[in-house]
């Protein structure tokens, strides 16, 4: 198979995923296709380095390097405006919501944007923790550690015990009414074998 013919195929089967990684992240319909086109035109310029038995993790690799660009871009110019704008007025407060939706959303957002993108690799564009950890550069055995970690702190920030299993609602403090999490293992406490 020739060069325009291999990238005709990962083109085809890249596209909709890449778009479905930007939308999940946020991007709008318009710039989600923008991130596809700009990721892939990185593959077409270096198509010998995409593998060929799976190119996914690496593309999203690259949309991933591609979209923390833009954001650091969009970062500096907001700041620009900012400085511009000075003495402006507060940001509005947005509402919080009282769907399932957006409460996940939010505890997401509450995350480290590290466990945040390895939850949406795995969760939402469906990689397996050896095709994440080509995404994020690390061991497929760091990255399931990592994930692991990433999901407990997402349950304790949904209200949820991850030690107790799903639905398992987290017993709140009486002093200050935050959901408590302890990282430690339940063997080291007595209760081990």
């Amino acid at each position: 198979m020739d060069a325009y013919e291999r990238f005709r195929v990962l083109f085809q089967d890249a596209y909709p995923a890449l778009q479905r990684y930007a939308l999940y992240r946020g991007l709008t319909p318009q710039d989600a296709d923008d991130l596809a086109a700009d990721t892939l035109e990185i593959a077409w310029r270096r198509l010998s380095d995409v593998p060929a038995d799976d190119p996914l993790p690496w593309l999203y690799a690259v949309a991933r390097n591609v979209l923390r660009n833009q954001r650091r871009k969009e970062r500096r110019r907001g700041m620009v405006f900012r400085r511009l704008r000075a003495g402006g007025e507060p940001a509005d407060l947005v509402a919080s919501s009282v769907t399932e939706a957006a409460a996940l959303r939010k505890a997401l957002a509450e995350l480290n944007r590290d466990d945040r993108e390895l939850l949406t690799l795995v969760a939402w564009d469906g990689l397996s923790p050896a095709q994440a950890a080509v995404v994020i550069g690390c061991s497929a055995t760091a990255v399931r550690t990592r994930l692991h970690r990433a999901r407990n702190r997402l349950a304790a920030r949904l209200g949820f015990d991850p030690r107790s299993g799903p639905g398992i609602p987290l017993q709140r403090s009486r002093k200050s009414g935050q959901a408590q999490v302890r990282d430690s293992n339940p063997a080291d406490e007595g209760g081990g074998m």
